[in-house]
């Protein structure tokens, strides 16, 4: 899995803000960031981040146990690491050291033993940690607070030192005597204020040997002291001296010098590492015996680097050796040539070194803190670092370890996403911009804006090299192109400060001169306010005014222009009347290459979206009037959600919307272009969604990243699947954060190719688009892809886009559209290749995406009197191709029969196919047992009839997760011809014994026509219900048979069931005459009755008894819910569809309740049923919302998600329209109209991977010849010609 690029926080500026050590297999280096403490082992991975309840200071590690001292705040806190190794490696408060008052906040720690500790500040004590806690082993009163201090690694001596100080403190201890601590002192003179000490290491802290001390102050004068046998009162003299000076010349008299012990510790584990690594070459050769020579000198190393990054080393002989020998000094290398990434001008500058501990380190590894907020790791091949000849890259940067000092609050990023502003709560500002580093994406920061107070509001133009933010009282732009953002320009905001800002943002602009940008502001009131911002060239250091970029101005000019903020324009936002604006959102540009044009029209990218509190939300263009006086506005797209309080909510330019409701606990995705809902998931309280960011692939396809409290979560577009109804996004990675911070997640942001950016307390990670694919192959089921998968773009790709021509998705949608021959070819193909292939080891089946079908045979218009062959009647000739029964496997694979389906599902369930999921494969095979059986019967059905049989004989296969066959199936039985034998074939499949149950599943009362067929299977029902239940119980088909107005033979039933209590009753109430008002009165009050007691069924049979259809339909509608029955009983009682309570049960509950759900389908059967077929054509394509009763209409989510869209309506479409023949004029159809109604089904049917059908559809559909004719009386030949 790859890492993330890690930003862990900046380190604060101390002397001993960071430490490392190596304990237990493990190198560690631990640094304080702002009120955190970050531990990183090598080679640069988090293990763990601690918040602490003050920032930070000094920090120390002890190598032999593990534990972490760090001061915080008047304490230091003392963690110890848990017993668990490798990931689960913890660190855990055990010990809390608390400080007098009087002692100040400590600047120092320092471990001596494994159980005491050295603190320093305005008092130095020494501390043991036992078990039962901490206590003072002795403490002194300073009076100048010590600054830097080190102990010994023998707990031996102390050195301190105050700020500006030249004297060093060196404390000797008398005792090791933990009852009887003491410590005296003397002082090492320095000329100058010191400014670094540290103790020379020891191979191990028991080694007997002397404890020398480096010292370097102001003058550039490394000093070494060593112990001294004297009397006098100093018991440590200077050794020797090195001036810095000396070793690398100056070149300016503002020349910095910065040095680096290697101790003969690192430099032995460095040298033994680099021959143990060593190569065979001439070159390498030579190296190592320069090495092996200075190695033999047995060696401390002294680094040196000026402010430049030039570099030297020198060799210091003889210290700390048992017999007392003359210091030494012998030159090793000068390098004149400045080191690549060496922190520029710093003040100051702490180092820490490492030889390597294991044979997977590298040779040796040089830690850097500069003081202006970074830590730099390099790593070193031993020999190259110390080679006398030019070098290259001595010293090789391996991570840069930055961030911010205060928790992330907002991240905002430019168009193309190229740089990036990060903002903290405590007016911290950075600009950074992505670059590829050390095998990942990292930010390097570029500059740093220090506003007054917080940032409210921001846009960032040229790449970062400027900044427009939005304070309290100002808009302010920076000059970015130095390490300190500068205030350039500033425009009193007065007034507008009052008011709460919805949003600022940048509008994307073409041919503006260079250097001009607008910045607009929108504002709860609905007002808006338009900037003209001129990014001089005044303060660019170079002299060189950049051209703006990323689609803000172009141009190229260098005259001098002074930088400017002024407002030039008030606006009204263009909300209509009624609508109050709630939020404003900058839309995620995504798949956008920067390339503007001067059009405004639909086509223009989105620059915002808007939300009214009624949940409307639409999307917006905007241009600046030539003249720069106003800004004009231009919807391009809306959808009405329905969610009146929400969260949180972005869009993208793809016009995708993803929303949260007020509890922060679901989220709904919806495309606003196409006007519905895609997705919707609902989360527990426990997994709040705080951050939304969108981006896309490079084929378009959209990534949706959601944050939580302490996770992020991908989630990614699905190919459409209305043969399933399956979800049309899936979460197919998640970013678990607690395994780094125990922050939680500030912000998020997507940047350029794929990289993600999470802001997590004062932290940074970035997430390039490489990801282990492995989880996501499992849980998506993509086993059996060919193409590589490495990365998220791969995974987004491999779930979208085109299906290969055997999928049994694409081979459904053809079925449907009437692609008959292509599919018989698609199946004959793919026998062929799985009884001639040879599959690969992994048992997939090695055949192609095509199976060698070129897409013209796949297209190829099927022609009758010049209109594509879409119609019931014009196509049953070709389906009757698609079944054919000569086939002879030996002899022809050119036909599709019976016999080829049953050869190829024997080869389907022994072989796997490639980019099919083990679901869609069996669907497959259930689809092509289905069209096997549906062979038999090709000759006597129409091709509607064919539709209906094939998708009813998969519900039948996939029963167990379908309630009942949609009504899109019931509509091809409605409009076939063949309605007689489709009723015998359901029939046959039931045993000729429907029950009621499965006659709703197959909705014969839906779309039977004949009143005697209705009639006849209703009274078949209705004896299967008596004569199924044992004992045989007449109020089981009591409402069956009132409906068919038998009362007779209900009767006749009762009289036969004397086991039953109530057959008296029910033999004396039955015998009245129901025409008579008082038994109509009695009948319907025991309805009631029967309501009260939850018997429905019975209630609405009382109340056919009592002759109150409406009042049995309402029972079967609104108690039982069941809408069929109501249905079929209203055919059977009023004996066809043109009785009254027939058509009020379609105006008033099926029209509705279409609506409500975006049943196209069933809206086109109730409006054709009331003889509407202009209706049923125009529902098809567009809202009926004025055409029904919307009176205290509930509108459901289900009624905007996109399984309303339903690609297949097209063929209904045609059918109907076909039908309608000259009274289609009766229906508003203007060609536009339509040309938006085909590209609407050609983009479902590229969402849905079926590229192919959406091709046919758009190169072959041909308009009704008075509809298109234009005004010079042309007929629009395509569909591509009507969009010109």
């Amino acid at each position: 899995m790859a890492s993330p690029g890690l930003h862990p926080g900046k380190p604060n500026p101390l002397h001993q803000a960071l430490s490392t050590a190596y304990w237990n297999g493990l190198r560690l280096l631990t640094y304080a960031s702002g009120n955190n403490l970050v531990i990183l082992s090598h080679p640069g991975i988090l293990h763990q981040t601690i918040y602490l309840d003050r920032d930070g200071g000094a920090v120390d590690i002890e190598e032999n146990t593990g534990k972490i001292a760090i001061v915080s705040g008047p304490k230091v806190l003392i963690f110890a690491p848990s017993n668990d190794r490798g990931a689960l490696l913890r660190w855990t408060q055990k010990w809390t050291v608390h400080l007098d008052l009087d002692d100040g906040v400590p600047n120092g720690v320092s471990w001596g033993t494994e159980e005491e500790i050295f603190i320093s500040g305005k008092t130095i004590s020494l501390w043991g940690i036992f078990k039962d806690g901490p206590h003072r082993l002795w403490s002194k009163k300073l009076a100048i607070p010590a600054m830097i201090a080190a102990f010994s690694f023998d707990a031996y001596l102390a050195a301190t030192v105050g700020k500006n100080d030249r004297l060093v403190k060196v404390w000797r201890r008398f005792s090791y005597d933990t009852s009887n601590v003491d410590f005296d002192f003397s002082y090492l003179a320095h000329p100058r204020a010191v400014t670094g000490l540290r103790w020379r290491r020891p191979f191990s802290r028991s080694q007997s040997m002397e404890n020398i001390l480096y010292t370097i102050c102001a003058d550039g004068i490394l000093r070494i002291w060593a112990p001294t046998d004297s009397v006098e009162s100093s018991y440590m003299q200077m050794w020797a001296s090195l001036d810095l000076f000396d070793v690398i010349p100056r070149s300016t008299s503002l020349d910095l010098r910065y040095s680096f012990i290697i101790d003969n510790k690192d430099f032995t584990r460095a040298t033994e590492s680099a021959v143990r690594n060593a190569k065979g070459d001439d070159l390498s050769k030579e190296k190592m015996k320069k090495l092996i020579e200075i190695a033999s000198r047995n060696p401390d190393v002294c680094l040196v680097f000026d402010q430049l990054g030039r570099m030297a080393a020198i060799g210091i002989e003889n210290i700390g050796s048992r017999v007392r020998k003359a210091f030494s000094l012998f030159d090793i290398f000068y390098d004149d040539t400045p080191m690549k990434n060496f922190p520029r001008d710093c003040e100051q500058i702490t180092f820490l070194g490492f030889g390597a501990s294991t044979p997977e380190e590298p040779d040796f590894a040089l830690i850097m803190h500069d003081f202006h907020g970074a830590i730099r790791h390099y790593v070193s091949n031993f020999s190259q670092l110390l080679s006398t000849a030019d070098e290259d890259c001595r010293l090789i940067l391996r991570h840069i370890w930055t961030g911010h000092y205060k928790s992330v609050q907002s991240l905002v990023r430019t168009a193309d996403g190229r740089a990036l502003l990060s903002s903290s709560n405590h007016a911290e500002n950075i600009v950074w911009v992505p670059r590829k580093r050390f095998g990942t994406i990292m930010l390097d920061p570029t500059s740093i804006i220090m506003a007054p107070d917080k940032v409210q509001r921001a846009v960032i133009l040229e790449s970062g090299k400027y900044i427009v933010t939005m304070q309290s009282q100002d808009l302010v732009l920076w000059d970015c192109h130095g390490s300190r953002a500068r205030r350039v320009a500033a425009d009193p905001i007065g007034s507008l400060s009052r008011k709460t800002i919805l949003n600022l943002f940048l509008l994307p602009e073409f041919g503006l001169s260079s250097g001009v940008a607008h910045v607009v502001a929108v504002f709860s009131d609905q007002q808006g306010v338009v900037w003209e911002v001129k990014a001089g060239n005044d303060g660019v250091s170079n002299g060189v005014a950049n051209g703006m970029k990323n689609g803000l101005a172009n141009g190229h000019g260098t005259k001098s222009q002074k930088s400017s903020i002024t407002k030039i324009s008030l606006f009204q936002f263009p909300v209509p009347n009624g609508d109050t604006l709630v939020n404003v959102l900058s839309v995620d540009p995504v798949g956008w290459n920067a390339v503007l044009t001067g059009s405004m029209d639909a086509y223009a990218r989105d620059v915002i979206s808007s939300i009214s509190d009624n949940g409307m939300v639409r999307s917006w263009t905007a241009r600046m009037a030539p003249d720069n006086s106003a800004i004009h506005w231009l919807q391009t797209a809306k959808v009405s959600t329905g969610i009146k309080s929400l969260q949180l909510a972005k869009g993208s330019s793809m016009k995708k919307m993803a929303i949260v409701d007020f509890d922060s606990t679901r989220l709904t995705i919806w495309d606003i272009g196409e006007e519905h809902l895609e997705y919707e998931e609902s989360f527990t309280e426990f997994s709040a969604i705080k951050d939304l960011d969108w981006t896309c692939t490079p084929d378009s396809q959209s990534i949706l990243a959601v944050g939580f409290h302490d996770k992020v979560r991908l989630y990614c577009q699905l190919r459409f699947d209305y043969t399933k109804e399956l979800p049309a996004w899936a979460s197919f990675r998640e970013i678990d954060m607690r395994q780094y911070t125990p922050r939680n997640v500030g912000d998020s942001i997507w940047l350029d190719d794929g990289t993600l950016v999470i802001g997590s307390g004062n932290q940074l990670f970035t997430h390039d688009k490489r990801m282990d694919t492995s989880i996501a192959i499992k849980a998506l089921h993509l086993d059996t892809h060919k193409l590589p998968l490495h990365s998220i773009f791969d995974i987004v790709s491999v779930l979208n886009g085109p299906l290969p021509l055997y999928h049994p998705q694409l081979i459904a949608q053809a079925i449907f559209y009437g692609k008959a021959d292509p599919v018989r070819k698609i199946l004959v193909n793919l026998l062929k290749e799985l009884k001639f292939g040879v599959p690969t080891d992994n048992n997939i089946a090695d055949v192609t995406s095509t199976l060698g079908i070129d897409i013209d045979e796949f297209t190829q218009p099927q022609l009758s009197n010049n209109i594509p062959v879409y119609s019931a009647r014009s196509r049953s000739e070709k389906y009757s191709k698609l079944f054919s029964s000569a086939y002879d496997v030996e002899e022809d694979y050119s036909t599709f029969n019976e016999k080829v389906a049953t050869s190829l599902n024997e080869y389907l369930t022994q072989i796997s196919l490639p980019y099919l999921t083990s679901h869609q494969q069996i669907s497959l095979v259930a689809m092509i047992e289905g069209m096997g059986q549906v062979e038999e019967h090709r000759r006597s059905l129409d091709e509607n009839g064919i539709r209906y049989l094939l998708s009813f004989r998969l519900f039948v296969l996939h029963k167990e997760s379908m309630l009942q066959m949609p009504y899109r199936d019931h509509n091809w039985a409605f409009h076939s011809q063949s309605q007689e034998i489709l009723l015998d074939l359901v029939s046959k499949s039931y045993n000729n014994r429907m029950t009621w149950q499965q006659a709703r599943e197959s909705g014969i009362f839906v779309w039977l026509k004949s009143s005697d067929s209705v009639k006849q299977q209703f009274e078949s029902i209705a004896r299967i219900i008596y004569t199924d239940s044992e004992p045989r119980n007449p109020v089981d088909c009591t409402l069956f048979y009132l409906a068919l107005k038998k009362k007779q033979v209900l009767l006749g039933l009762w009289r036969m069931a004397s086991w039953h209590k109530e057959q008296q009753l029910m033999l004396k109430f039955l015998a009245n005459n129901f025409a008579e008002p008082r038994w109509k009165t009695a009948a319907l009050k025991n309805a009631f009755v029967l309501l009260s007691k939850q018997r429905y069924e019975y209630a609405a049979a009382f109340f056919l008894l009592g002759g109150s259809l409406k009042d049995a339909v309402n029972v079967c509608v609104r108690n039982m819910n069941d809408i069929q029955l109501a249905m079929a009983i209203t055919r059977v009682y009023e004996d066809g569809t043109d009785g009254p309570v027939f058509k009020d049960l379609l105006e008033n509950e099926v029209l509705p309740f279409a609506y409500r759900t975006g049943d196209r389908w069933l809206a086109s059967w109730a409006f054709f049923n009331l003889k509407r077929q202009d209706l049923a054509l125009k529902c098809v394509f567009s809202s009926f919302e004025n055409e029904i009763n919307l009176q205290d209409l509930d509108i459901s989510m289900e009624s905007k998600l996109f399984l309303v869209e339903d690609p297949v309506l097209v063929v209904l479409y045609q059918q109907l329209r076909e039908q309608l023949g000259k009274n289609l004029k009766t229906v508003d159809i203007t060609p536009q109209v339509e040309a938006q109604f085909v590209l609407h089904i050609a983009k479902l049917y590229d969402r849905m991977g079926c590229d192919i059908l959406a091709l046919d559809l758009t190169k072959n559909w041909k308009f009704v010849d008075k509809l298109v004719e234009n005004s010079g009386g042309q007929v629009v030949d395509s569909i591509f010609d009507m969009m010109k």
